[in-house]
């Protein structure tokens, strides 16, 4: 409980270590929603008090793991949902980045005592800024694993930190930390370069899955960054650049001045080759200490696209143009398919129906638009919309977009699948959501990956051996590009590809086709190669 002390100043319900023990003892904290709001409170209350910095410190270390615990459950709760979040989701990350940030502030008190000359915590420094860092970390990672942008002043405090720990001469202080690190110590360098890296790999753009393997990976490879003052003198590897005086991460522009610090990351890069070349030659990701649950052939695709980014200056396959201009956008297979079949719902297909579904189709082949079919506000009750989107850079593949605050639209995902229609252009192209992010000034972001050619909605439905058929389904037709040469190919509901697989086709040029091989695959659709059955 919290108390209330003299004039009704609230107080935490702890002021020791031995009182902090009995007060975890008698707290239930299995409810994440519950244990957060007790530990914010708490650490809340604690930061404000007149404390012992050495007893202050012994409190953090024992709230420390609770904190660790329930932010890991309540992180569910906010983890992987389409941006942007709604109120609930938003509320319960808000609350875990207070929770870190409450935790932060406690061992920032206890640098700032150790600076002002606290013998016994001065000689911790190195202990104080490692777990300041390592907090900022968990707090960095929920960040992205809620699609949000890190601010500037998250920057600003890391490299801070950093730098306090550099003047201290603590910044290679080796520290015991099971709670992160298990058997291995780590340094308050080591975390700053962890965090660093986990920024350069891109990870708006790593599904959940792949995101977890990075960050352990640029938690246990940190170990083989060197941090310098000065640009390595054989660039084997291209080194990331970061400065102490800014509120931004380390990119690879070079910076100049006694704040430029340099991440040589030589040794990483050579480790990662001989990782890259055993995959490719068979060996597991286990037995290459990537991680038990890492497979192939994500587990090589991954680790490439990291070597990339951490070691080659993430150069992108295509330039990006600036462009200027709005785009429409169409989110949800549903709602793709209403419009791109002229405002027509999906329905169960008969062979009239086919009938007058070719000859829609030459008429918005024709006239790129057919007349009105559907029933007065029928997108409206079923939440169909065209968006507008600002447009601002794009490449032969790929097209960057932004959605301002205040303008309605749906919730996006990353891995979507989405209808664009680039500014001069008269028709819809899909394609599917490569990263979505919602940045500091709460714009939502999103990176689209055009698929090529111009889709044609269908019916489809498959037939299994005992000949039951199945109701048909919203697909869409893609056409071969021989410049690219790639085959004919549709997009699928998800789950419903199989090797061989015959489905029947309605509204399209061939009544049945096959299915190949398969290619993209996203959270609501899956692409296929075909051919025409027979």
């Amino acid at each position: 409980m919290t108390t209330t002390g003299i004039g009704g100043e609230q107080r935490p319900a702890f002021a020791s270590a031995e009182e902090c023990r009995t007060w975890l003892a008698d707290t239930p904290l299995t409810n994440p929603v519950q244990a957060l709001a007790h530990l914010l409170r708490q650490l809340n209350l604690l930061n404000r008090l007149d404390l012992d910095a050495a007893e202050r410190l012994s409190i953090l270390e024992l709230l420390r793991k609770p904190v660790l615990l329930v932010q890991k459950e309540g992180a569910r709760r906010f983890v992987g949902k389409p941006l942007p979040l709604v109120p609930p989701e938003q509320a319960a990350f808000d609350a875990a980045q207070a929770v870190w940030q409450g935790l932060l502030a406690g061992y920032a008190r206890c640098i700032e005592a150790a600076l002002a000359g606290d013998v016994r915590l001065k000689a911790q420094l190195g202990l104080l800024v490692q777990r300041a860092l390592g907090t900022l970390a968990g707090a960095q990672l929920d960040i992205y694993r809620a699609g949000f942008q890190p601010t500037p002043e998250h920057w600003r405090a890391l490299h801070e930190l950093y730098a306090t720990a550099e003047q201290a001469g603590a910044a290679e202080t080796a520290v015991e930390d099971a709670l992160r690190h298990g058997k291995v110590p780590s340094s308050p360098r080591e975390i700053y370069a962890e965090v660093l890296l986990l920024h350069a790999a891109s990870p708006h753009e790593l599904p959940l899955r792949h995101l977890a393997w990075v960050a352990r990976w640029a938690r246990r490879w940190s170990t083989k960054i060197v941090i310098t003052t000065n640009p390595p003198e054989k660039e084997t590897a291209t080194p990331l650049c970061a400065d102490l005086a800014s509120s931004e991460p380390a990119g690879y522009q070079p910076v100049a001045g006694p704040t430029a610090r340099w991440l040589d990351t030589s040794n990483l890069r050579q480790s990662l080759k001989k990782r890259l070349t055993l995959l490719d030659q068979g060996r597991q990701p286990a037995d290459l200490q990537l991680g038990d649950d890492c497979t192939q052939p994500d587990c090589g695709q991954v680790l490439k696209q990291v070597y990339q980014r951490w070691c080659r200056g993430g150069v992108r396959r295509q330039e990006r143009q600036v462009a200027v201009g709005r785009g429409e956008v169409i989110c949800g297979v549903s709602a793709i398919h209403y419009y791109l079949s002229g405002r027509k719902p999906f329905r169960q297909p008969s062979h009239v129906d086919d009938e007058a579904l070719r000859r829609e189709r030459e008429q918005i082949a024709t006239f790129g638009r057919v007349a009105r079919t559907a029933p007065e506000g029928f997108s409206e009750q079923q939440g169909y919309q065209i968006e507008e989107w600002r447009v601002v850079d794009e490449s032969s593949t790929g097209i960057h977009v932004v959605r301002t605050p205040g303008r309605s639209g749906s919730r996006v995902a990353q891995g979507q699948l989405v209808a664009i229609r680039p500014p001069e252009t008269q028709h819809f192209v899909l394609g599917y959501l490569r990263w979505a992010m919602v940045t500091v000034d709460a714009c939502l972001c999103a990176g689209i990956r055009m698929i090529p050619g111009r889709a044609e909605p269908v019916g489809i439905r498959a037939t299994d051996p005992a000949g039951t058929r199945e109701p048909y389904r919203a697909a869409f037709l893609l056409p071969a590009i021989e410049s690219l040469g790639t085959p004919p190919s549709i997009i699928l509901p998800p789950g419903y590809f199989r090797v061989g697989r015959i489905l029947d086709v309605s509204g399209g040029p061939v009544p049945r086709i096959k299915l190949l091989q398969l290619g993209d695959r996203g959270v609501d659709f899956e692409r296929a190669a075909y051919e025409p059955a027979i």
